[in-house]
């Protein structure tokens, strides 16, 4: 049985949203489109999600959670009042990331396995998921944001990602858990600049068209002009799962609401191949 990427996603994890029930209404929107999001991705019947998180941040090499199972308590170190230690327990898919890994070596994007018992998530790996899968079934493999790579090399990490799921058989879903734009600013109801809020706009309309082409040409700009999260490091590896090279088309979707977060912009779109 062959392998595919079934559905790439971006979707946030504002602090904020960490405990749905101390979540400001601002914020109702967006976590009403992070459920209907996860009713679709579901509903895909996924074998294995991975998730690429820009708050799990490494220095050199792209590592791979390897964990049979993901259990702890996840405190977000920069505002632990918001998630003070929520506890999960999660599959793993031990195989797919360290195939994962070796994929990552082959194509000399240096990498290497986490297989750390003692470690635990952060809260972009976390916040989504308890949305996307709330009953914690679908086995997950992480992938951390290496600040030494630029939007080329992420690029081609997200292609190795399909590479790898085209070999393993698998139904995989990848998400880039991020924000859009990002500039901080201190006020939690406070929206982004206009100009950032229209450039977020551009940005998801072109997912949603399936114009992966324009949206992989604009990234440089797009990610400097609205002070993308992690230098849109995420947003290019989530670019790089799609495969326009060979003619494959894509169509897309936003899920609820695009909503604010002390300065940034947030939206869940998933995007998947055109049949």
């Amino acid at each position: 049985m062959s392998g595919s990427i079934i559905c790439s996603v971006v979707t946030p994890h504002t602090p904020r949203m960490g405990i749905e029930a101390k979540a400001p209404e601002f914020l109702r929107g967006v976590i009403a489109g992070s459920y209907a999001l996860g009713e679709e991705l579901r509903a895909m019947k996924p074998d294995v999600i991975v998730i690429h998180s820009t708050h799990w941040v490494t220095t050199f090499l792209w590592y791979a959670a390897c964990q049979k199972r993901h259990k702890g308590r996840c405190v977000a170190d920069e505002a632990p009042d918001l998630i003070p230690g929520v506890p999960y327990d999660r599959p793993g898919d031990p195989e797919f990331g360290r195939a994962l890994v070796d994929a990552f070596k082959a194509s000399e994007i240096p990498a290497e396995r986490n297989d750390c018992e003692y470690f635990e998530w952060d809260y972009g790996t976390f916040v989504p998921l308890q949305y996307i899968d709330p009953g914690s079934k679908i086995p997950i493999v992480l992938l951390g944001t290496c600040i030494m790579a630029m939007h080329d090399e992420c690029m081609r990490a997200g292609a190795v990602v399909r590479r790898a799921a085209e070999a393993s058989g698998k139904r995989v879903i990848f998400i880039s858990s991020t924000a859009l734009a990002h500039k901080l600013a201190r006020g939690p109801s406070l929206w982004p600049p206009q100009q950032h809020i229209d450039d977020d706009h551009k940005f998801i309309e072109l997912l949603c068209a399936g114009k992966i082409d324009e949206a992989k040409s604009w990234l440089p700009a797009y990610s400097k002009n609205v002070v993308a999260e992690m230098g849109g490091r995420n947003l290019a590896t989530f670019l790089g799962t799609f495969d326009t090279a060979n003619g494959n088309k894509y169509a897309g979707r936003q899920f609820g609401a695009y909503g604010q977060s002390s300065g940034t912009g947030n939206a869940s779109v998933a995007v998947w191949p055109a049949h």
